[in-house]
């Protein structure tokens, strides 16, 4: 299971994660606490559905909603990086996207979704399209997620040395 080898993984280095959540609402989040030894390195997540809370809890500039929305790579980019200045940690991973029925009022496809992965001050974000209806997207983007946050931290561990 990938949650137990994203734990075991910062455990081995006593990294701290934290999350931030828009169409997952904390799937993300909680998949990883499922873990037993979880709490030895999950910090904070937020779940921020509205605009309004992306911006008072993570930080996310008006003007990247406004020009990008809020399901859009620059937007994943600035909730990661803020989950991780406001929960203190050195990895983070974020989640936004349309998980439907609908498609986005700018005619995004349902089942777009961004995450964003910060990692010592290094930020990343991939562009995933899930299929199925709503809770299978939401599903499908949590595992996503988290899949991705352990191969960036692994990269970027080895980029960096």
């Amino acid at each position: 299971m990938v949650q137990e080898e994203l734990v075991a993984w910062l455990c081995g280095r006593q990294y701290h994660i934290s999350t931030a959540e828009s169409c997952t609402a904390g799937l993300v989040a909680a998949g990883i606490v499922n873990v037993p030894g979880a709490s030895d390195v999950f910090e904070e997540g937020y779940i921020t559905y509205s605009d309004r809370v992306k911006k008072k809890l993570l930080g996310v500039s008006g003007e990247t909603l406004e020009r990008y929305t809020a399901v859009s790579s620059q937007t994943a980019r600035e909730m990661a990086a803020g989950a991780a200045k406001a929960a203190e940690t050195e990895v983070a991973v974020s989640v936004t996207g349309y998980a439907g029925p609908d498609d986005g009022a700018d005619g995004t496809a349902a089942g777009t979704v961004y995450v964003g992965v910060y990692f010592q001050g290094w930020t990343e974000t991939k562009k995933f399209l899930f299929s199925g209806g709503r809770q299978q997207v939401r599903e499908q983007a949590a595992a996503g997620a988290v899949r991705y946050v352990l191969e960036v931290c692994r990269r970027k561990e080895q980029e960096l040395g």
